[in-house]
């Protein structure tokens, strides 16, 4: 295992171009296929980086802001928040349809026939064409299913906040498995596949490593403090602990490859400032956005730091890294942000 704690060079982004949204709050950003999508309050676009116009920027006519990240659905967008989902043309951003909640719409999962979402209770399957319910699933589960589900090789991943860990056929619903962990967490706030392995982030200091087939628990990490955020590529899962420490974790056994610390922890509240905002990977780096706007760059084999990026302190807990020393930010105006360094 590899410990870093040094301090990296230090570059001053520039930003190069700036899109207004006309929005005053924006949802975190979405990559798919060369472009960028948005949306917030008001309402859900499309911008192509490369161009000083934005592709289109239509009113979204939700109830409430938009807080989900958009998500692809073959030509369409999904985007929502806490009281509809709807869908989108992605070519020129007409309204397919929407989805009202039965009691509170959660974060979706979104695959190319359907959207996964928990709405109140429930688990719902909407088809992406129509908006339909395919089917749903509850178990007399008495909780709000706020964060999203998770899809891989026919089986629909859900965590409704109850300390369950459901597996469902992604057919019709039906009940594979279940994992019981309630003495341990509540919400399983993340969810990401890597082959066999299911890595779950969730509500305390536990991420879990377990075999999608059977439920069964093959491997527990403790980060020090409750697991913000984390992301898996390949066959490593990345997290940032609000101990100021970012681990590259083993997929398969959960051993830590390596570890670099960014800042210190201490029990004061301002040493929760840097906790984790977004962490990604792109081109064999790993991309720590923290809360006070320093972008971490790492390289993902060894954790070594290789820059920092200090940005303007008004910005959206969203990157998307982009070649050539670029990267799409959101700032808290409501501003998308194209910077380069």
């Amino acid at each position: 295992m590899s410990t870093f704690s040094v301090s990296a060079a230090t570059q001053t982004p520039q930003v190069v171009r700036r899109w207004g949204s006309g929005n005053t709050t924006l949802a975190p950003l979405a990559w798919v296929d060369g472009h960028v999508f948005f949306n917030g309050d008001k309402t859900l676009g499309r911008i192509d980086p490369d161009l000083d116009a934005i592709t289109w920027n239509v009113p979204h006519h939700l109830s409430s802001n938009a807080v989900y990240r958009p998500r692809a659905a073959g030509q369409s967008v999904i985007s929502g928040g806490q009281r509809e989902l709807g869908a989108w043309n992605m070519v020129d951003g007409q309204q397919r349809w929407v989805h009202k909640a039965i009691l509170q719409v959660g974060t979706p999962f979104v695959t190319s026939e359907r959207t996964y979402v928990g709405d109140g209770h429930e688990l719902l399957a909407l088809g992406n064409q129509s908006g339909q319910i395919d089917w749903r699933f509850s178990d007399e589960v008495d909780c709000t299913a706020s964060y999203a589900p998770t899809v891989a090789d026919g089986t629909v991943f859900f965590g409704p906040g109850n300390g369950l860990l459901y597996a469902l056929n992604e057919a019709d619903g039906k009940l594979k498995w279940k994992l019981d962990e309630k003495n341990e967490w509540q919400y399983v706030r993340q969810m990401y596949v890597s082959g066999s392995m299911l890595v779950a982030g969730t509500y305390t200091e536990l991420l879990y490593g377990i075999d999608v087939n059977s439920g069964k628990v093959k491997w527990r990490f403790k980060a020090g403090n409750f697991i913000n955020s984390h992301h898996v590529s390949g066959d490593t899962a990345y997290l940032w602990s609000p101990t100021g420490w970012i681990y590259a974790i083993d997929v398969d056994t959960g051993a830590v490859r390596w570890k670099h610390q960014t800042t210190r922890y201490g029990n004061a509240g301002a040493n929760w400032g840097p906790m984790m905002a977004e962490i990604v990977t792109f081109e064999n780096q790993v991309y720590c956005l923290d809360m006070k706007q320093m972008l971490h760059v790492l390289d993902a084999d060894t954790g070594r730091e290789r820059l920092r990026l200090p940005f303007a302190h008004d910005l959206r807990p969203t990157v998307l890294p982009l070649s050539g020393g670029r990267a799409v930010m959101a700032s808290d105006s409501g501003e998308v942000q194209l910077a380069q360094w």
